[in-house]
């Protein structure tokens, strides 16, 4: 079944939500919490980690009472993307308004409260709205294009919402190096992100809901026993092992530099508070590239091929700018190469990773169809909760290591540049370099025992049919 371009376009705009949150946490979070509000960095990653366990429980759930949902009117999925916005947006803003003199426990209770609200919150929206994507066509290569736009939406607006409150609203006072120091502005900013996660979310079940009658139904409710039956199954496809393990791997390795981020154009390549702001637009750019090219490649390479191929040059280009820089081979700071030639690496980086991460989206979509075709039960919210769960281990152990890192080079806090020993700032290097290239390339060997081409899959459509 091929879907329309109106109907992709709505159905990717409610991403928009989860964009501005990574946006948040990426250079906001991290950085408002120990940097501003002084919260040590083992708290600051502990705090996101505790989150992380909620996830590990609330997704599953989410996605299975999702599964066995069932109104003639509403579908499965609406009625959960929709009652997520509202109480999303409210606990972002909160998360940045914490109480005046709170203690360093207090601080972090505080923080570990809003991000399980937040991560829940998102959860109720995600794990339905992926679900929904593998349903709207059973198309093994227009799976890949829903599954391109819902990730160029998710890159594309953030860094544009990122940039205007860095312009704005993070406005330097008297005697500060950027306007990130500015406390008043959190909040503030806080608000302007919470009211387009609500009205994009909004939208997007709107844009949506006509596509709710032919939207695959539950077969039967299932009991308790048959249930657990099923997942016992699923965890032993090694498909779906393959899949979820790869994207893990990823996802924590890119959680480590997207806590790092700030830190890393900051203090290692010194770009000001404007050129950090045009970096984060590379995501944004390789968003866009990345709808035409991971079809493409799908569809030339086949899908596993295509991720390895799209793995590899992300992790390699990612980790460029710091492995050049080791060598004396990339331009120091201050030259004016340094930020045409980092938004270069970066931007070729992150079209691979979001062609990747398209394909095996859409990857998981076939395989709960080879579930189906073993257990005659469809599970998209069971199968693709793991999706979320691991997605959004990017700011779970992501954050937890990024803290230990820091802790590790012993990285001050509520410090200047100018303050910090030279050898700190190189250790920095090492992490964004090598370290995460290495864990980037490893990830490959998972997806390497992944079994479905598109043969095999135009063999499980036959099945399911006959």
């Amino acid at each position: 079944m091929r879907v329309d371009s109106k109907t992709k376009f709505f159905y990717g705009m409610g991403f928009i939500s989860v964009g501005i949150k990574d946006i948040l946490y990426a250079v906001f979070v991290f950085f408002y919490f120990s940097q501003i509000l002084g919260l040590d960095q083992i708290y600051t990653g502990t705090a996101t980690l505790i989150a992380l366990l909620f996830d590990a429980v609330s997704d599953p759930i989410i996605g299975t009472i999702s599964d066995n949902y069932k109104s003639k009117k509403y579908g499965r999925r609406h009625p959960f993307m929709a009652m997520s916005a509202i109480p999303l947006g409210i606990s972002t803003y909160l998360l940045f308004k914490p109480f005046n003199d709170l203690s360093q426990f207090e601080l972090f209770l505080w923080m570990t409260f809003f991000s399980i609200l937040i991560r829940f919150f998102l959860s109720l929206f995600l794990v339905p709205g992926m679900s929904l994507g593998a349903e709207l066509s059973s198309d093994y290569d227009e799976r890949t294009v829903i599954t391109s736009y819902r990730i160029m939406f998710a890159t594309l607006i953030s860094p544009f919402v990122s940039f205007f409150g860095l312009v704005y609203f993070f406005v330097p006072e008297d005697g500060m190096s950027t306007g990130l120091l500015n406390i008043d502005a959190y909040p503030k900013f806080a608000m302007f992100c919470a009211l387009i996660m609500i009205s994009t979310i909004l939208l997007s079940v709107y844009g949506t809901k006509h596509t709710i009658p032919k939207l695959p139904k539950i077969h039967k409710k299932e009991s308790l026993k048959s249930l657990l039956k099923n997942i016992s199954t699923a965890y032993r496809m090694k498909s779906f092992n393959s899949l979820v393990l790869f994207t893990m791997m990823i996802y924590v390795a890119l959680g480590i530099g997207n806590s790092l981020i700030t830190y890393f154009l900051s203090f290692f390549f010194e770009l000001n508070q404007t050129e950090v702001a045009i970096i984060i637009f590379s995501g944004a750019i390789g968003g866009v590239i990345s709808l035409f090219a991971a079809p493409k490649i799908g569809e030339k390479f086949d899908k596993k091929t295509g991720v390895i191929i799209s793995t590899f040059l992300f992790g390699l280009f990612m980790a460029s700018p710091f492995n050049l820089r080791i060598f004396g081979l990339f331009p120091e700071n201050g030259d004016p190469l340094l930020l045409g030639t980092y938004l270069f690496f970066t931007t070729i980086a992150y079209t691979f990773l979001w062609t990747s991460m398209s394909l095996v989206n859409s990857m998981m979509a076939d395989v709960v169809d080879e579930y189906e075709s073993i257990t005659n039960q469809r599970h998209e919210g069971l199968f693709f909760s793991t999706m979320s769960f691991a997605y959004k281990l990017t700011v779970g152990l992501g954050y937890f290591f990024a803290g230990i890192l820091l802790k590790l080079i012993s990285f001050p806090t509520q410090t200047e540049i100018q303050n910090i020993p030279t050898e700190i700032i190189s250790k920095l290097g090492l992490i964004g370099g090598p370290l995460l290239m290495i864990i980037y390339f490893f990830s490959i060997l998972f997806i390497l025992k992944y079994p479905i081409d598109k043969q095999k899959y135009l063999e499980i459509r036959k099945k399911l049919k006959g």
